[in-house]
Protein backbone atom coordinates (compact mmCIF):
# COMPACT_ATOMS: atom_id res chain seq x y z
CA UNK A 1 0.00 0.00 0.00
CA UNK A 2 1.32 3.38 -0.63
CA UNK A 3 2.25 5.38 2.52
CA UNK A 4 0.57 8.70 0.73
CA UNK A 5 -1.64 10.22 -1.44
CA UNK A 6 -0.62 13.07 -3.44
CA UNK A 7 -1.62 15.61 -5.72
CA UNK A 8 0.22 17.59 -8.63
CA UNK A 9 -0.55 20.64 -9.57
CA UNK A 10 1.79 21.63 -12.84
CA UNK A 11 1.14 22.37 -16.30
CA UNK A 12 4.54 21.67 -18.03
CA UNK A 13 3.60 18.00 -19.02
CA UNK A 14 7.42 17.26 -19.11
CA UNK A 15 7.44 18.22 -15.78
CA UNK A 16 4.40 17.23 -14.48
CA UNK A 17 5.46 13.29 -15.99
CA UNK A 18 9.12 13.63 -14.09
CA UNK A 19 7.30 14.24 -10.82
CA UNK A 20 4.22 11.52 -11.30
CA UNK A 21 6.98 9.16 -12.05
CA UNK A 22 8.89 10.19 -9.00
CA UNK A 23 6.13 10.23 -6.97
CA UNK A 24 4.95 6.57 -7.44
CA UNK A 25 9.27 5.58 -7.72
CA UNK A 26 9.34 6.93 -4.04
CA UNK A 27 6.33 4.43 -3.17
CA UNK A 28 3.40 7.28 -3.03
CA UNK A 29 -0.14 7.14 -4.95
CA UNK A 30 -0.69 10.02 -7.39
CA UNK A 31 -4.24 10.75 -6.54
CA UNK A 32 -4.88 13.49 -9.71
CA UNK A 33 -3.21 16.19 -11.87
CA UNK A 34 -4.16 19.69 -12.66
CA UNK A 35 -2.57 22.45 -15.10
CA UNK A 36 -3.66 25.67 -13.66
CA UNK A 37 -4.59 27.22 -10.48
CA UNK A 38 -8.49 27.76 -10.97
CA UNK A 39 -9.43 24.46 -11.10
CA UNK A 40 -7.15 22.75 -8.83
CA UNK A 41 -8.51 24.53 -5.68
CA UNK A 42 -11.88 22.27 -6.33
CA UNK A 43 -10.04 18.81 -7.62
CA UNK A 44 -7.86 18.83 -4.57
CA UNK A 45 -10.51 19.17 -2.09
CA UNK A 46 -12.66 16.41 -4.32
CA UNK A 47 -9.44 14.41 -4.86
CA UNK A 48 -8.56 14.57 -0.62
CA UNK A 49 -4.75 14.02 -0.98
CA UNK A 50 -2.52 13.79 1.98
CA UNK A 51 -0.02 16.29 0.33
CA UNK A 52 -0.23 18.51 -2.89
CA UNK A 53 3.14 19.40 -4.84
CA UNK A 54 2.79 22.89 -6.19
CA UNK A 55 4.39 24.80 -9.24
CA UNK A 56 4.35 27.89 -7.95
CA UNK A 57 4.19 29.59 -11.31
CA UNK A 58 1.25 27.69 -12.47
CA UNK A 59 -1.03 30.16 -14.73
CA UNK A 60 -4.43 31.14 -13.54
CA UNK A 61 -5.93 34.57 -11.87
CA UNK A 62 -3.81 33.34 -9.08
CA UNK A 63 -0.21 31.09 -9.01
CA UNK A 64 0.92 28.55 -6.66
CA UNK A 65 1.51 30.94 -3.78
CA UNK A 66 -1.67 32.36 -3.89
CA UNK A 67 -3.31 28.48 -4.51
CA UNK A 68 -0.97 27.43 -0.98
CA UNK A 69 -2.58 30.38 0.93
CA UNK A 70 -6.16 29.33 0.12
CA UNK A 71 -5.46 25.59 1.06
CA UNK A 72 -3.76 26.82 4.31
CA UNK A 73 -7.15 29.15 5.00
CA UNK A 74 -8.97 26.18 3.96
CA UNK A 75 -6.65 23.74 6.71
CA UNK A 76 -6.07 21.53 3.15
CA UNK A 77 -3.27 19.38 3.02
CA UNK A 78 0.37 20.63 3.62
CA UNK A 79 2.15 21.91 0.17
CA UNK A 80 5.28 21.40 -1.44
CA UNK A 81 6.60 24.03 -3.97
CA UNK A 82 8.18 22.26 -6.79
CA UNK A 83 9.81 25.32 -8.83
CA UNK A 84 13.13 26.20 -11.27
CA UNK A 85 13.31 30.07 -9.00
CA UNK A 86 15.72 29.84 -6.69
CA UNK A 87 15.46 34.17 -6.62
CA UNK A 88 15.71 34.99 -2.61
CA UNK A 89 12.22 37.30 -3.32
CA UNK A 90 10.66 34.30 -4.52
CA UNK A 91 11.22 31.91 -1.78
CA UNK A 92 10.50 34.69 0.84
CA UNK A 93 6.84 35.56 -0.64
CA UNK A 94 6.64 31.34 -1.07
CA UNK A 95 7.50 31.15 2.53
CA UNK A 96 4.12 33.60 3.17
CA UNK A 97 1.92 30.75 2.75
CA UNK A 98 3.42 28.14 5.09
CA UNK A 99 4.48 25.35 2.83
CA UNK A 100 5.53 22.12 3.98
CA UNK A 101 8.83 22.10 1.91
CA UNK A 102 10.46 23.52 -1.27
CA UNK A 103 11.81 21.33 -4.18
CA UNK A 104 14.01 22.88 -7.13
CA UNK A 105 13.14 20.67 -10.84
CA UNK A 106 14.03 18.65 -11.89
CA UNK A 107 13.04 17.04 -8.62
CA UNK A 108 15.68 14.37 -7.51
CA UNK A 109 13.75 11.05 -5.37
CA UNK A 110 15.78 11.50 -2.26
CA UNK A 111 14.79 15.22 -1.90
CA UNK A 112 11.29 14.10 -2.70
CA UNK A 113 11.07 11.56 0.02
CA UNK A 114 12.53 14.05 2.43
CA UNK A 115 10.38 16.86 1.36
CA UNK A 116 7.45 14.12 2.28
CA UNK A 117 8.71 12.85 5.95
CA UNK A 118 8.32 16.90 6.38
CA UNK A 119 5.04 17.53 4.67
CA UNK A 120 3.53 14.32 6.25
CA UNK A 121 4.97 15.17 10.05
CA UNK A 122 3.15 18.68 9.28
CA UNK A 123 -0.37 17.31 8.61
CA UNK A 124 0.11 14.69 11.31
CA UNK A 125 0.97 17.53 13.94
CA UNK A 126 -2.44 19.54 12.72
CA UNK A 127 -4.23 16.67 13.71
CA UNK A 128 -6.76 17.72 16.77
CA UNK A 129 -5.54 14.09 17.89
CA UNK A 130 -1.81 15.19 18.45
CA UNK A 131 -1.12 15.75 22.32
CA UNK A 132 2.15 16.71 22.07
CA UNK A 133 2.23 20.43 24.60
CA UNK A 134 3.00 23.32 22.36
CA UNK A 135 6.41 25.12 22.59
CA UNK A 136 4.62 28.44 22.77
CA UNK A 137 5.15 30.40 25.66
CA UNK A 138 7.57 28.04 27.51
CA UNK A 139 10.66 29.01 27.91
CA UNK A 140 14.27 27.91 29.82
CA UNK A 141 16.82 29.91 31.25
CA UNK A 142 20.29 29.28 30.42
CA UNK A 143 23.15 30.14 32.45
CA UNK A 144 25.41 32.00 30.04
CA UNK A 145 28.95 33.41 31.57
CA UNK A 146 28.04 35.75 34.51
CA UNK A 147 24.21 35.98 33.55
CA UNK A 148 21.09 33.70 33.01
CA UNK A 149 19.30 34.37 29.46
CA UNK A 150 15.82 33.58 29.25
CA UNK A 151 15.31 31.71 25.82
CA UNK A 152 11.91 30.55 24.71
CA UNK A 153 11.56 27.09 23.33
CA UNK A 154 10.19 28.38 20.17
CA UNK A 155 13.21 30.29 19.47
CA UNK A 156 15.64 27.74 19.85
CA UNK A 157 16.81 26.66 16.22
CA UNK A 158 19.52 24.36 16.63
CA UNK A 159 21.85 23.16 19.57
CA UNK A 160 25.29 21.92 19.25
CA UNK A 161 28.30 20.94 20.89
CA UNK A 162 30.95 23.67 22.12
CA UNK A 163 33.82 21.87 22.85
CA UNK A 164 34.07 19.35 25.88
CA UNK A 165 31.20 19.78 28.73
CA UNK A 166 30.10 22.97 26.33
CA UNK A 167 27.14 23.53 23.90
CA UNK A 168 25.49 26.33 21.57
CA UNK A 169 22.07 27.43 21.54
CA UNK A 170 21.07 28.96 18.81
CA UNK A 171 18.21 31.40 18.42
CA UNK A 172 17.59 33.84 15.00
CA UNK A 173 18.93 36.89 17.20
CA UNK A 174 21.44 34.44 20.09
CA UNK A 175 24.24 32.06 20.16
CA UNK A 176 24.94 31.64 23.66
CA UNK A 177 27.49 28.77 24.65
CA UNK A 178 26.52 26.97 28.27
CA UNK A 179 28.30 24.78 30.33
CA UNK A 180 26.17 21.76 29.21
CA UNK A 181 26.64 19.05 26.86
CA UNK A 182 23.95 18.62 23.94
CA UNK A 183 22.34 15.47 25.67
CA UNK A 184 22.58 17.54 29.16
CA UNK A 185 20.86 20.22 27.36
CA UNK A 186 17.91 18.09 25.92
CA UNK A 187 17.45 16.96 28.94
CA UNK A 188 16.99 20.01 30.61
CA UNK A 189 14.71 20.92 27.90
CA UNK A 190 12.88 18.43 28.52
CA UNK A 191 10.95 19.01 25.26
CA UNK A 192 10.15 15.93 22.25
CA UNK A 193 10.09 18.70 19.47
CA UNK A 194 13.81 18.73 19.90
CA UNK A 195 15.67 15.53 17.68
CA UNK A 196 19.25 14.50 17.45
CA UNK A 197 20.48 14.54 14.08
CA UNK A 198 24.10 14.14 14.37
CA UNK A 199 26.27 13.84 17.67
CA UNK A 200 26.92 17.14 17.95
CA UNK A 201 23.73 18.35 16.79
CA UNK A 202 19.91 18.90 18.17
CA UNK A 203 17.29 20.47 15.93
CA UNK A 204 13.84 21.93 16.87
CA UNK A 205 11.44 19.81 14.61
CA UNK A 206 9.75 23.51 14.48
CA UNK A 207 12.22 24.76 12.71
CA UNK A 208 13.25 22.56 10.15
CA UNK A 209 12.55 24.14 6.45
CA UNK A 210 13.94 21.30 4.32
CA UNK A 211 15.99 17.73 4.57
CA UNK A 212 18.46 17.25 1.91
CA UNK A 213 18.77 13.29 1.82
CA UNK A 214 21.63 12.92 -0.62
CA UNK A 215 23.55 15.37 1.19
CA UNK A 216 22.56 14.33 4.70
CA UNK A 217 21.85 17.67 5.63
CA UNK A 218 18.66 19.39 7.77
CA UNK A 219 17.63 23.12 6.58
CA UNK A 220 16.84 25.71 9.47
CA UNK A 221 16.63 29.37 8.38
CA UNK A 222 18.78 29.10 5.68
CA UNK A 223 22.13 27.09 7.94
CA UNK A 224 23.07 23.87 7.08
CA UNK A 225 23.53 21.33 10.19
CA UNK A 226 24.54 17.87 9.42
CA UNK A 227 23.01 14.12 9.68
CA UNK A 228 25.14 12.15 11.28
CA UNK A 229 24.58 8.35 9.55
CA UNK A 230 23.67 6.11 12.61
CA UNK A 231 20.90 9.05 13.53
CA UNK A 232 19.23 9.23 9.93
CA UNK A 233 16.78 6.53 10.56
CA UNK A 234 15.74 7.92 13.71
CA UNK A 235 15.58 11.50 12.22
CA UNK A 236 12.91 10.36 9.71
CA UNK A 237 11.21 7.89 12.46
CA UNK A 238 10.33 10.72 14.44
CA UNK A 239 9.49 12.80 11.50
CA UNK A 240 6.31 10.89 10.27
CA UNK A 241 5.56 10.09 14.11
CA UNK A 242 5.79 13.58 15.35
Amino acid sequence: MPDARVFVVEDEKIHAKITRISVQNAGYEVVGECDNADEALDAIEKAAPDVVLMDISIPGKINGIGLAKCLYEKKGPPVIFTTSFTDPEVIEQAAASFPASYLIKPIQLDNLKAAMALALAKKTQAAPQSSRAPLNGRSIYIKSGNKLQKVLLKDILWIEAAGDNYCKVVTKTHQLISRHTVKGMVKELNSDYFIQTHRAYVVNRERIDSIHEKEQLVIINGCEVPIGRTYKEELYSQMRRC
